[in-house]
């Protein structure tokens, strides 16, 4: 069912923990889920000759007018949050010519409803899941896209060990605003679109060879 006559169709983009769920597809409640173990992994990092990439087969054909709902029980400030994930999404807008992304201000509104903004929050979510991209679309547009950030788990701004950091996830997620499907090959490890993350880990705010060839397949150099 790829046409959206009552906009109902969700697609969600799990991005999860090392060796626990890849991604999943929510299709009228429905939940598809396998078990992926990492072996392969190249011992260095090698994102800027890694041209691998791969995509939705929707995307934006206008800019991504997108808000932020900082409120956490992390305290963080709501500039320290506003700051973070913008620069998560200018991180893929200064590849490309066309802008991608336009910041609109905060809301009170949560990730995950259908409403007609397009809104990142935090929010809970089952547990092996760091984070969950909604994309609502007809045919190959997007009309609206969601992100919420699981309070299952810590979160911090500054790349902390035991913790999600906040800038290497929205990046990763903002790959799916941008039209690019996660990778789930080892040899895809250094990527930002590798599906997988863990506490800690910042290596993903950068982006790759392959996740800048996926960005400018859907946009343009």
């Amino acid at each position: 069912m790829r046409e959206l006559n009552a906009l109902s169709l969700i697609l969600v983009a799990l991005f999860s923990l090392f060796a626990v769920l890849s991604l999943a597809f929510v299709v009228d409640n429905s939940i598809n889920e396998s078990i992926v173990v990492t072996y392969l992994i190249p011992p260095t990092d090698d994102s800027m000759t890694n041209a691998h990439y791969a995509l939705l087969g929707f995307h934006w054909y206008t800019t991504i007018n997108y808000y932020v709902n900082p409120s956490n029980r992390y305290g963080f400030s709501t500039t320290a949050v506003v700051d973070t994930i913008t620069t998560s999404a200018n991180t893929w807008d200064k590849e490309t010519n066309p802008q991608v992304f336009n910041y609109k201000g905060t809301t009170r509104k949560a990730a995950g409803k259908r409403d007609r903004l397009n809104v990142v929050s935090w929010g809970s979510y089952q547990a092996g899941v760091i984070a969950v991209t909604y994309i609502w679309y007809s045919g190959s547009r997007i009309i609206e896209t969601d992100c919420r950030m699981n309070t299952y788990y810590g979160w911090s701004l500054s790349g902390e060990a035991g913790k999600m950091d906040v800038q290497n996830i929205m990046t990763h997620e903002f790959g799916h605003w941008c039209g690019l499907d996660d990778l789930y090959n080892d040899a895809d490890y250094w990527l930002t679109m590798y599906g997988y993350s863990n506490y800690g880990i910042t290596y993903q705010r950068t982006l790759g060879l392959g996740d800048i060839n996926g960005l400018k397949a859907v946009y343009g150099p």
